[in-house]
């Protein structure tokens, strides 16, 4: 439909529409050229629009838009600002001061410029939005601030420690970026001098003084990275790591040692990949020990992997027979327990592909009572030994410099008193001083509520030397911050790279001029079973590698879209697929080959690949070793992959190309997550979702296609943490409570001695009423009405145990914290234990045990159960 001569078509109602938070109002300002023309009927619509005015509206059976790559903006080559960007430039900030920081100072400078202008044109809005437009504003100017005492800190003339640590840090971030391009088949005579992203160098200016400075006034605000997927997060704060970690050592070799950043993950799977990145760093930090003047003699750099012994050993002995088992093992790299695949350094393989009578093939060998890990490589540096450490119990015997673990691991502290080491308590080295939160968007809902307990406790331990640790966090897809790292953290936060006043668009990022990136296509068929619509959909996707190879005569790779990510939204769905994808679809290949003249392909079960929770833990790491195996290469490449929200976060290959959603996912966060999980290599990216025209949502979302796709992260959702409501203080505080005060009073660590509590002895009470104070104070921060109830919850857990101890101690039996044998009396038991005692969880996915249930039919005779407990 067209407007007649001299009209037009206006956007569609948006009476309805109103702000009902000011970040909602940031939003419609933001987008306010992002406009919706119109809304189909069971049909997509769309429109086009030329100099500002819609012309046409239409309905779309199968509708399509291409949401564009975010690129980073740059600087224009040989200027002083472009010049601060170069690692090797910024390394001689100890040597040549003046010049490095005359070109930081133009960076800086260039930013502010930018702010300005955008100060200016939000001066220039009407009305309410004006308003709205100067707090957008506003918080580039705090940014531009927060750089300039960033730019202070390095120039003060008794900052030269400081200035060393920040030369190692870029020496260091620099020797690793050009060791990964060596990995990634560039030769050595010919790389690239590394660069920062601008973002990435803003990001280490920005957060330098809070992060530097024990006493600084913004140590306590969260320094949030939100930027898409793939877009350099992890190098922006490994930087600001790098840096601080140096600054420890230089400030005091014997005390700066210890664990210095604790890195926390939400998934396994997305720690043991983060542990490579950070590993290459922590490499990098071992060679620049030995071979830079300025850091030889400083204690060695290590790195952790604290994620539980389901993935790996827990104790020296475990370690020794995972160690058997990989040298038994026919092929030993599905039997890996050690987690580490490849040399962090060189990528060298660390095991063979089939067993091997050669004990040098395998990159783990038996040294005393320890196992080491090294490259198996002699060419390599690290040939003798790799600094990185898998073994909970080395872990707490000798911390490592960047502990990653994940959130829930954090619950062993109200278990393993030994576990305060990583917390840097009883080790004589200072406490760790940056926590760094990967994808902070996934501790919401229970897991976050859960995690915001345990936190609490983990940032008052994290205190006892008088300063609080800095929080880094990053994620690509928020809303609510403020509200969520208040619940969280009670503490405030503030967002980097700050937005601009035009839509997704800031000085450090835009979408790409071109318009290229990633393909998105709905499919919602009507009247359709939806096994049929599932068969439908990935039939043709299948082909689309012989379609193109024989289209382009071998101008694209078979490859690029070979393996098909089929996305569900439940287990019980993708179950259905897996059936599906082997019998139907391979049933209907053959014809359509036939009928189209195009190469048979066929599905083999063999090739077709779960990811989801189901999945062991040990499984994971083969997993994704089958999918970086491109078709071009091996036969043996993954055809299909059955994925659950498991593949949102935390995988990145980049051959994947190609996704089919089964159903609109939940949330649009998980949309944007699980859809850049495809096209993040050189290949663009397409994302076919199938709706199901049965479902509300499913079909209000076809219908919008192209306005939701126009403005993705409008439409993100706030997510929420409730840590003091009454059902998780039902569920975490006592355990929290158990965790605070063993970590923190050497009298009550062992396990046998819970006992030992007394709230009649005086001086005891006063240090568990000020430590409980402080908790409690913590607990106002974040949830102020819940703090009364939550005080009244605590003194009740204290009585409990207190009466507990004093029945014990009147007994002459210990009082255990989890009992060793069944008669014992312990203060905390786990789901299905039976007798007195609080109930705890092992982590904080933990849930209650399963229920048999057996439907009898009527007047069946049955025999009484067993209690299983």
């Amino acid at each position: 439909m067209s407007p007649v001569t001299g009209a037009e078509i206006l956007e569609y109602d948006t009476t309805r529409a109103f702000d009902v938070d000011p970040e909602t109002a940031e939003l419609r300002l933001r987008y306010r050229d992002r406009k919706v023309y119109a809304v189909g009927h069971g049909m997509a619509a769309d429109w086009e629009v030329v100099a500002d005015r819609c012309t046409r509206i239409f309905l779309e059976p199968v509708p399509a838009f291409v949401v564009p790559a975010v690129e980073t903006t740059g600087f224009e080559e040989g200027t002083p600002e472009s010049e601060a960007l170069e690692l090797r430039h910024l390394q001689r900030i100890d040597t040549d001061p003046d010049t490095v920081l005359r070109s930081l100072t133009a960076f800086v400078e260039a930013f502010a410029a930018w702010a300005t202008r955008e100060g200016r044109r939000a001066d220039g809005f009407q009305g309410a939005d004006r308003e709205v437009a100067v707090r957008i504003a506003r918080r580039s100017l705090d940014a531009v601030e927060r750089m300039r005492e960033g730019l202070s800190v390095l120039r003060t003339t008794d900052g030269e420690k400081l200035r060393t640590a920040f030369s190692l840090g870029m020496a260091a971030m620099r020797l690793q970026m050009r060791q990964g391009a060596i990995n990634r088949g560039e030769r050595a005579g010919e790389l690239r001098e590394p660069r920062w992203r601008p973002f990435q160098l803003g990001f280490l200016l920005v957060s330098l003084a809070s992060t530097v400075d024990k006493s600084h006034p913004e140590r306590e605000r969260v320094d949030l990275i939100w930027f898409p997927t793939g877009g350099g997060k992890t190098e922006a704060y490994l930087g600001l790591a790098a840096i601080e970690i140096f600054r420890r050592r230089l400030a005091d070799p014997r005390s700066g040692g210890g664990t210095a950043v604790i890195t926390r993950y939400t998934l396994r799977l997305l720690t043991a990949q983060q542990f490579q990145r950070a590993a290459a760093l922590i490499c990098a930090m071992e060679r620049l020990r030995k071979s830079d003047a300025r850091a030889r003699g400083m204690a060695p750099f290590t790195i952790g992997l604290w994620v539980g012994n389901e993935v790996t050993p827990g104790t020296r002995a475990k370690a020794r027979e995972a160690l058997e088992r990989l040298h038994r093992a026919a092929r030993p790299q599905e039997a890996n327990e050690f987690q580490v695949e490849s040399c962090p350094w060189c990528s060298a393989s660390l095991l063979p592909r089939i067993k091997s009578d050669r004990p040098q093939d395998y990159g783990m060998r038996l040294v005393g009572t320890d196992v080491v890990l090294h490259c198996v490589d002699t060419a390599c540096d690290f040939s003798e030994e790799l600094p990185l450490v898998v073994v909970d119990e080395v872990l707490y015997d000798e911390p490592p410099t960047i502990l990653l673990a994940t959130v829930d691991k954090f619950a062993r502290l109200q278990f393993r008193p030994e576990a305060g080491r990583l917390l840097g308590l009883r080790t004589g080295f200072d406490q760790p001083s940056m926590i760094i939160q990967d994808e902070l968007h996934l501790l919401s809902g229970p897991l976050g509520t859960t995690v915001a307990v345990f936190d609490a406790v983990i940032q008052l331990l994290l205190s006892r030397s008088g300063s609080s640790p800095k929080i880094v966090a990053s994620t690509a897809t928020i809303r609510a911050s403020e509200e969520q790292v208040q619940g969280l953290y009670g503490r405030e936060v503030a967002l980097y790279p700050p937005s601009g006043l035009d839509d997704d668009r800031t000085f450090f990022s835009r979408p790409v001029e071109d318009g290229k990136g990633r393909l998105y296509v709905g499919l919602m068929p009507q009247s359709v079973s939806q096994p049929s619509a599932v068969i439908s959909a990935v039939t043709p996707l299948l082909e689309m590698p012989e379609v193109l190879a024989a289209e382009s005569a071998g101008g694209v790779s078979r490859d690029a879209y070979w393996t098909l990510v089929m996305y569900h939204n439940s287990l019980r769905e993708l179950g259905r697929t897996g059936t599906l994808v082997v019998d139907d679809v391979n049933g209907r290949l053959e014809p359509r080959a036939e009928r189209l003249g195009l190469a048979r392909r066929t599905v083999s079960a063999e090739k077709v690949l779960e990811l989801t929770s189901r999945r062991p833990a040990e499984e994971l790491p083969n997993d994704l070793r089958a999918l970086r195996a491109g078709v071009d290469v091996s036969p043996e490449a993954v055809d299909v992959v059955l994925s659950s929200n498991m593949l949102s976060v935390g995988i990145d290959i980049p051959r994947l190309a190609l996704m089919l959603m089964v159903g609109q996912p939940k949330t649009t966060a998980e949309y944007i997550q699980a859809t850049s999980r495809v096209g993040r290599g050189d290949t663009k990216g397409i994302v076919v979702t199938l709706f199901r025209s049965s479902r509300a949502r499913d079909r209000s979302h076809f219908e919008t296609f192209r306005g939701y796709h126009e403005a993705l992260y409008r439409s993100v959702e706030p997510t929420s943490v409730t840590p003091w409501s009454l059902a998780s203080r039902d569920r975490s505080l006592a355990g929290a409570l158990v965790a605070l005060l063993r970590q923190s009073f050497d009298p009550l660590a062992p396990n046998d001695l819970a006992g030992r509590l007394d709230l009649e002895d005086g001086p005891a009470r006063e240090g568990i009423d000020r430590l409980v104070g402080r908790f409690l104070d913590r607990v106002a921060r974040a949830d102020g009405p819940e703090a009364d109830e939550t005080r009244a919850a605590v003194e009740s857990l204290l009585r409990d145990w207190d009466r507990r101890a004093g029945q014990a101690r009147d007994k002459e039996e210990p009082l255990y914290y989890t009992r060793v044998k069944r008669e014992q009396d312990a203060l905390l038991k786990r789901f299905g234990q039976p007798g007195e005692g609080w109930l705890v969880a092992d982590s904080m996915r933990s849930v209650e045990p399963n229920v048999a249930i057996e439907v009898m039919e009527p007047q069946e005779e049955v025999s009484r159960g067993e209690d299983q407990a």
